[in-house]
């Protein structure tokens, strides 16, 4: 699971970058600043997460856990959900409605599950 983890982190990553690239140089002219602050933030979220899901990958790689296994599963829904929708609304100016509170919740069940994990033996 943890190869897994550490393939969706990469890709999340990489691509982060690039986004992060492409708005600064190449979306400032097709969007206005409150668009691209709106796709910077999801820039941001995804990479603050990809960290998370990386480094969940290495504890899973010393302890075994469902509770992890769950967090690095939520992780990932809660970059494409919240992350994708912030550049979908900005970008596309598609609105997906509810998309990105249900990745906000997401991110913070994952870190709840990272607590628990924490203090749980296998």
């Amino acid at each position: 699971m943890n190869r897994l983890f550490f393939a969706f982190a990469g890709f999340f990553g990489a691509s982060g970058v690039i986004l992060g690239s492409l708005a600064s140089h190449a979306l400032n002219t097709v969007l206005t600043a409150h668009q691209i602050e709106i796709f910077k933030l999801g820039i941001q979220y995804q990479m603050y997460h990809t960290l998370a899901l990386f480094a969940v990958g290495i504890w899973l790689h010393f302890q075994k856990s469902r509770f992890l296994i769950m967090a690095g599963w939520l992780f990932i829904v809660g970059i494409i959900l919240f992350s994708g929708t912030l550049y979908s609304i900005t970008y596309l100016s598609l609105p997906i409605n509810g998309a990105a509170p249900i990745g906000g919740f997401a991110f913070i069940i994952a870190w709840l599950l990272v607590i628990i994990a924490a203090f749980k033996r296998n």
